[in-house]
This record gives C-alpha cells, structure tokens and sequence, in this order.
C-alpha cells in the first residue's frame, strides 16, 4: 500500500500539475498522505555562489534580491498546489469513484535539493514526478532530483508525463529480465498489480532462460492474485528502451513497470542507458526501482 506518496518540487514547479494530480489520483485509491516537498537553498550556499562576483554591499543586496525571488517562487508554487487540490475536491464524480480524497499537505526543507529528495524519499511508500515540459533528460536540476529519487532512496519512483493522463494501472506492462532491480520493481507496484484489468510480462532477447523465468514470475503473480500474461520478443537491432515503448504501446499501456539500471549514477544519463531513453520517451507513467 502507498500510505505515503511524496512529490517533490524545486524552484522549478512547471510539471507541478501531472504530478500532484497522479497523488491525489493515488491517494483517492489507496487512502495515502500526499507530501509536496519543495528544497529551498540554503543562504550559505547562495554566498558561496553571489561571493565570487560580489562583494560587500553588493553581495548583500544581491542576497536579498535572490532570496526574494526563492520566497516568490516558493509561494507560487504552494498557491499552485492549492489551487489544483481545490480542483480536485470540486471533481465529485471523480472523488466518488475513486475513494475520498487525500490529504495533501506542504512541506519545505532547507537545502540542496537532489540531497534533500534523496534522504526524505526513504520515508515514503512512492516518489512521484512529472517530467519537464520541454524534456525530462535536459532539465539540469530535475534530472539531479530524479537520480537521487532513484539511486538514493531505495524507494519506487514514478514518472509521469508532463499533461495529466488517466487512467493509470488499469493496463500494465512489467518489463522483465530477471534482474534484481526488476524484481524490486514488480514487488513495489504489487499495491496497483493487483488492481490492474490486464498485466503483461515483456521480455526479449536471444535468452531462453529468461523466457522461462518469465513463467515463473506469472506463477509467482498469480499466487499474489495478479493473472498476467507474457510476451518473448526474439533478439532485436533495436534499442532495448525503444523495444520496451514499443511493446507497450503495442499491449495499450497505461503504466510501466520496470527496474531502474545505470552503470554509473553520476554518468549514466550521458551513456544513454535504458532507464534514460524509457524516462525520456515515455508517453505513459514508468514505475522503477533500482
């Protein structure tokens, strides 16, 4: 059960919108405390980075002014979250559908914020974000949020579109091969498994263990009461990413599920891994845990 869905903000909150609205879609159905966490930086960092091109009255001006312009942005984005969630209590035939609704509450934390995601994500049951609008893999400060979410929390990571989409769970591809981060994966989005119309076990490849394993994971399921079916691809000269969106695609996807790899935290969004071009390219929801 996701008792506790974390989304956390920075001073950008354009993607805001899809994120909180997927909580409280969450929340609805699993009765969750919805967390918007927003980083705040903290005045000693701002000196170290105002010191080298100011200095005296300058540097204090120039403090006042940035920390003026986080307050705003911070207030923005708390009025942003209040006006969704009025939003949302005002969709009655949604709310009643779904369960009550959940309650969301505000939060700000001092300092950087991937460090901050990293450490207050471990005490969530799910971290949600929605891509940039522009494009979730180019936004610096996002990017540096969902790495820390994803190898630093130890906790499942949703990612979500920038638009709000719906529904989401009702069709959903588990992209399995075998690996511990899978494993993680299916284990985590076990809550929504459960409710899923249609479950589809993806593998592809040359190897015929893991086609089997896949058998095991849909006997594993069904004692979990989830009845999947599966789907062995042969080998391809494709991309494993563009494999994966393919195939769900193809199935009617409405959620991803999957592990969360990269060689090297700090490199694997210019190595161009799986887990990048899946988040990058998604049009659907990817849950993931490494």
């Amino acid at each position: 059960m996701y008792r506790k869905i974390l989304v956390p903000l920075s001073n950008a909150a354009s993607s805001l919108d899809a994120a909180l609205d997927a909580a409280i879609y969450f929340g609805r159905i699993f009765g969750s405390r919805v967390e918007v966490l927003y980083a705040r930086p903290s005045p000693e960092a701002l000196i170290l980075v105002l010191g080298k091109g100011f200095a005296g009255t300058m540097l204090e001006n120039a403090l006042r002014e940035v920390q003026a312009k986080i307050a705003r942005d911070c207030q923005s984005a708390h009025d942003r979250m209040t006006g969704i969630c009025g939003q949302a209590s005002r969709s009655q035939a949604e709310g009643a559908a779904t369960g009550r609704e959940p309650e969301v509450v505000w939060r700000e934390v001092e300092g950087p914020a991937d460090r901050m995601v990293g450490t207050e994500g471990r005490f969530a049951d799910l971290i949600l974000f929605a891509k940039p609008k522009i494009d979730g893999v180019t936004d610096s400060v996002w990017r540096s949020m969902f790495d820390a979410a994803l190898f630093g929390s130890a906790r499942p990571v949703m990612v979500t579109p920038f638009s709000p989409i719906r529904p989401i769970g009702s069709k959903i591809m588990i992209a399995w091969n075998g690996s511990p981060q899978a494993t993680r994966a299916v284990v985590a989005a076990l809550p929504l498994l459960r409710r899923a119309q249609d479950v589809l076990i993806g593998t592809f490849g040359s190897d015929e263990d893991l086609h089997a394993d896949s058998e095991r994971l849909r006997d594993y399921l069904l004692i979990q009461g989830v009845d999947a079916q599966t789907e062995h691809l042969p080998k391809s000269l494709r991309e494993t990413g563009g494999v994966l969106l393919a195939m769900s695609a193809q199935f009617g996807a409405d959620l991803l599920v999957m592990g969360g790899h990269g060689r090297n935290r700090l490199r694997q969004w210019a190595l161009g891994s799986t887990t990048s071009h899946v988040v990058a390219l998604a049009a659907i929801p990817v849950l993931m845990v490494h």
